[in-house]
């Protein structure tokens, strides 16, 4: 039963992306993020020629999070999140992400359901879908492995959580990119320490996905 009333929450919720805690920024600080969000978020709309935009907002909240109301379509950055984000590619793959999100939700009240009933399979969606918005509007995808790994969660009960956990969202994002998008794996950022702290930790899978893709490459030969 309290599974059936957390789902029905969550149908007239949103996808909330991230979570923590910080102090406010300022009303002249708050006006700049605002025009930034906006920037970039528009950036990324035209240059994938997305028809029904949504709207975005950045409430003054301390809140570490971004979300996709499934409802309004409105895509929501809490100020909380934004000193987590160190330049415009970063910012980009959360708007990114949550803009996959909205689009998503645009395929009516089953495309909502599903989303909500398997949250975690739209999170990866969302995160992919969000790379080819990056890539489009110029922005480098290594960006969101950085930032998924500042800001996206590692819960330890994985299976009661509506997100899955951080590691295995950026090792899909690193095997999408080596696949779709390989020129960016030589960029001046991949010397990022956090993203070297990335493909440290998940050396093993790293490696073992380089050999699959090697030997597909050998059979279609």
């Amino acid at each position: 039963m309290k599974k059936i009333v957390l789902l029905l929450c969550l149908m007239f919720a949103g996808t909330d992306a991230f979570a923590v805690n910080i102090e406010l920024v300022s009303s002249t600080q708050l006006s700049k993020q605002v025009k930034e969000a906006h920037e970039i978020g528009y950036k990324i709309i035209r240059a994938n020629n997305l028809k029904r935009a949504p709207i975005f907002v950045v409430p003054n909240n301390k809140v570490v999070n971004a979300s996709a109301q499934f409802i309004s379509k409105e895509v929501t950055i809490y100020t909380g999140i934004l000193p987590y984000l160190d330049n415009d590619d970063e910012y980009a793959y959360v708007l990114s992400h949550e803009l996959s999100h909205a689009m998503e939700a645009y395929g009516g009240a089953l495309k909502v359901w599903a989303m909500n009933f398997n949250s975690k399979k739209y999170e990866y969606k969302a995160d992919l879908n969000g790379i080819d918005y990056m890539v489009k509007a110029g922005y480098n995808p290594i960006a969101a492995i950085i930032a998924a790994d500042k800001v996206n969660g590692e819960p330890r009960m994985d299976w009661l959580s509506t997100h899955p956990q951080g590691s295995k969202r950026m090792l899909e994002m690193y095997k999408y990119i080596y696949v779709k998008y390989p020129q960016y794996l030589s960029s001046s950022m991949t010397n990022n320490i956090i993203y070297q702290n990335f493909l440290s930790s998940q050396s093993k899978e790293i490696q073992k996905f380089k050999q699959q893709q090697k030997q597909r490459r050998h059979e279609a030969i």
